[in-house]
């Protein structure tokens, strides 16, 4: 019997078995990377059938091949359909279902922890629980930019690190709950960004942690509210996402670095919070104009 707990595939539960969700192996996998609470598959394969199984998580697919036959049937209910191009599942967990695709096709699956969509809930209501409406093959050009850009995100090796992933996941868990949700999350009377004790506190913790991975959850704990909430106000409050401001502060202390001829650039791409020196140089020429040996060479 395989193991439910193993973290590298994306599994359900079949009668007593836990077992792999898709045939054969993913063309590419989130299973390395950071993201807290999230699970990414790309998968090509041929004709499959998945038998009767239940979901442990939340579950979107996002069809990525020319038009192909479907076939499901869950809950009492079944349809058939041809799945176009950007065509969204999405599948709440605990449901049972037997999905057919007659055809090769090539699909983007993700799977949602609840934590993750609880981003999206005020932070006085992060502790119901979250219910989705089951789709099965339908257009949501918001759902489908950001499995997208997951996709891209992860190919390119994560280069905006962790809280660039993470700004993704809580903008679908708001996307998923507002559309697709059973309970739409009440709306909360914004004001006019944070209040100065907690955007201070945000930006005291983002200074001391530049040069580590930095996830979303941890400033909004840091705020005292949830993900998505705190995104909000924290745009209204600098005009920027927590991801477009600690990228910037990042390269504010790679520029102070630079202005000392001992600190190497690749020492001050790794101080600064960077992984590797090539997205650094990308980053600092995009947010500068000029790339590190150029700006430093004209000290």
């Amino acid at each position: 019997m395989e193991n439910r707990l193993a973290p590298l595939r994306i599994r359900v539960r079949q009668g007593a078995d836990y077992v792999a969700l898709a045939p054969w192996s993913p063309t590419l996998s989130s299973a390395q990377s950071p993201w807290e609470g999230a699970l990414l598959e790309r998968h090509a394969h041929g004709p499959h059938t998945a038998d009767k199984h239940q979901h442990l998580s939340h579950f979107v697919c996002l069809h990525l091949s020319e038009p192909a036959p479907f076939v499901w049937r869950a809950e009492g209910k079944q349809g058939n359909k041809t799945l176009g191009s950007g065509s969204i599942l999405v599948v709440s967990r605990g449901t049972e279902d037997t999905v057919s695709f007659p055809k090769p096709v090539r699909r983007i699956l993700l799977n949602l922890e609840p934590n993750v969509l609880r981003q999206a809930l005020p932070e006085n209501d992060t502790g119901r629980d979250v219910e989705l409406i089951a789709q099965w093959g339908v257009r949501d050009a918001q759902i489908e930019y950001i499995l997208r850009a997951l996709e891209a995100d992860l190919e390119e090796g994560l280069p905006g690190g962790r809280l660039f992933g993470d700004s993704l996941l809580c903008a679908l868990a708001v996307r998923l709950q507002r559309s697709y949700g059973v309970t739409s999350p009440r709306d909360v009377k914004r004001g006019n960004g944070l209040p100065s004790a907690r955007l201070s506190r945000v930006i005291e913790y983002i200074e001391a942690n530049l040069d580590r991975e930095i996830a979303l959850t941890a400033l909004a704990q840091t705020a005292g509210m949830s993900a998505h909430y705190f995104s909000e106000l924290f745009k209204q409050s600098v005009h920027v996402s927590p991801h477009q401001f600690v990228l910037r502060r990042r390269i504010d202390r790679a520029r102070r670095l630079l202005n000392n001829a001992r600190v190497s650039i690749f020492e001050a791409a790794i101080r600064s919070g960077f992984s590797d020196q090539s997205h650094f140089t990308k980053m600092f020429r995009r947010i500068v104009g000029v790339t590190p040996t150029a700006y430093r060479a004209a000290l």
